[in-house]
C-alpha cells in the first residue's frame, strides 16, 4: 500500500498546515510521508502533528527533509456531523486571500473558511495583508456577521498602524497578545 506523501516546497506556514488539516481531514490515521526544505516549515508542521498526537520522525537529506508519520489509530466509526467543538482556538488572518492560486477564488474560499468559525471563539485577528478585507463589502458582511454571533474582530496593531484603514466597529489588538498564542502554538494560522 502506497504512502500518502505531501510535498511542501514553495509554501507558507500557514498554506502548508492548511494543506496538512485537510489532507488529516481526508485520511485519518493514515501513515504520511511530508516532504520539504525550509526549516521553519519543518518545525512547525512537526509541532502540529505532534499537537494533534502523531508520532513524526525527522530524516534531514541535505537541505531537505522528510517527516514520517506512522499510521495512528482510527475511530471504530466516525461519526457523520461534526462534533461539538470544545476548547476553540482563536484564529489569526495574515492574508487576503489563500495562495497561491487564483486570487479571486482564494478570496472566496477564504471568505467561506471565516464565515465557518464557530461562535465560542476567543477572537479572529487581522494582521498583516489580512486588512485588506476591510475594504472589501463582502468581506466586512462577514467579518461582521462573526461579531454578530459572538466572535470577536480584533485589528492587529502594528498592521494598522503600517496601513490606513478605517477599522469600522473592530477594535484594535496589541500585537504581543497574538504574537505569545502563535508562539505557544495556541492558535489557528490562516
Amino acid at each position: 500500500m502506497d504512502i500518502l506523501t505531501l510535498e511542501l516546497r514553495d509554501v507558507t506556514v500557514s498554506q502548508a498546515l492548511v494543506e496538512l488539516r485537510a489532507l488529516l481531514g481526508e485520511h485519518p490515521g493514515e501513515a504520511l510521508r511530508i516532504l520539504g526544505e525550509d526549516e521553519i516549515l519543518q518545525v512547525n508542521v512537526a509541532g502540529f502533528l505532534e499537537r494533534q498526537g502523531r508520532t513524526v520522525r525527522i530524516r534531514a537529506q541535505g537541505p531537505r527533509w522528510e517527516l514520517e508519520v506512522p499510521g495512528a489509530a482510527r475511530p471504530a466509526s466516525a461519526p457523520k456531523a461534526d462534533p461539538p467543538a470544545q476548547g476553540l482556538r482563536p484564529v489569526l488572518l495574515l492574508r487576503s486571500a489563500f495562495a497561491p492560486g487564483d486570487r479571486a477564488l482564494g478570496r472566496r474560499l477564504l471568505l467561506e473558511t471565516l464565515g465557518r468559525i464557530e461562535p465560542g471563539t476567543p477572537w479572529l485577528c487581522l494582521a498583516h495583508q489580512a486588512l485588506e478585507l476591510l475594504d472589501d463589502p463582502l468581506a466586512l458582511e462577514v467579518l461582521n456577521g462573526l461579531q454578530a454571533r459572538g466572535v470577536p474582530v480584533q485589528v492587529s496593531l502594528a498592521s494598522l498602524a503600517q496601513e490606513d484603514h478605517d477599522i469600522g466597529a473592530f477594535a484594535v489588538m496589541p500585537d504581543a497578545a497574538w504574537q505569545q498564542s502563535l508562539i505557544r502554538g495556541a492558535l489557528t494560522v490562516l
